[in-house]
């Protein structure tokens, strides 16, 4: 009898969770085509007040660039779902800054917690932190732009020499705490992705090593390199 309700109670909990992936990627696919459409509402809103369309040699220059961000958009869905979770991946990617709020906050989240990793505990967790960082994240942009209204110019002269240094300090903060934690994945792609523009500079090529291509490149060398590891038993 009790074996008998053991089963039965996981296998309600395994529809439940069904159910529960369902309706959230139900839900996700709609905002995120709500979400798509505002953000091609302003173009189209521009032109239509501006009077003017883009000529089709600029769109056809736009490409490869255009090209360049689904396919970060694309590798970021797959590496980014596992620490996301469901509705936590859905959510990050309508209101963006991933990299630099939302996984931190997921992961640290995370570790406070002490969840297992592809839990239902961790995907609770990680739904509730990524949702506070967005609440959070919004009302400081509405207070931050009360000030910007009133004393715009003067801000932005006040903050032009640092501006260069914001990213670079953003970035490097998270890359270090990363590696730090997760040095024997890390330590492989971080190094070959240093030596790769070091050498594409010293030969020439630097400037088609920019942010997207590096991504790219990252991410095929992390897969690499990561799949040998678990193979040995070193991670």
């Amino acid at each position: 009898m009790r074996k008998f309700l053991k089963e039965k109670t996981a296998e309600q909990a395994i529809q439940t969770r069904e159910q529960y992936n369902l309706q959230m990627h139900t839900l996700g696919r709609v905002f995120t085509w709500l979400a798509v459409g505002l953000i091609l509402l302003v173009p189209i809103f521009y032109c239509i007040s501006a009077k003017t369309l883009p000529s089709g040699m600029a769109i056809v220059k736009s490409l490869p660039f255009l090209l360049g961000y689904v396919a970060i958009g694309l590798i970021e869905a797959f590496s980014y779902a596992p620490l996301l979770g469901t509705s936590g991946q859905y959510m990050s990617f309508i209101t963006g800054n991933i990299s630099n709020l939302k996984l931190p906050c997921a992961i640290n989240s995370q570790n406070i917690a002490k969840v297992e990793k592809g839990s239902e505990e961790q995907e609770i967790v990680t739904t509730i932190s990524i949702a506070v960082s967005t609440i959070v994240t919004t009302v400081i942009i509405l207070i931050g732009l009360i000030p910007l209204i009133i004393f715009q110019q003067q801000i932005v002269d006040l903050l032009n020499p640092i501006s260069p240094y914001v990213i670079p300090a953003i970035f490097g903060g998270l890359t270090i705490v990363l590696i730090a934690q997760y040095y024997k994945i890390a330590a492989i792609p971080f190094i070959a992705c240093i030596a790769i523009c070091a050498i594409g500079n010293a030969i020439g090529f630097g400037s088609t090593l920019n942010q997207s291509t590096m991504v790219i490149v990252g991410m095929v060398i992390s897969g690499i390199s990561t799949t040998i590891l678990y193979k040995k038993n070193k991670i």
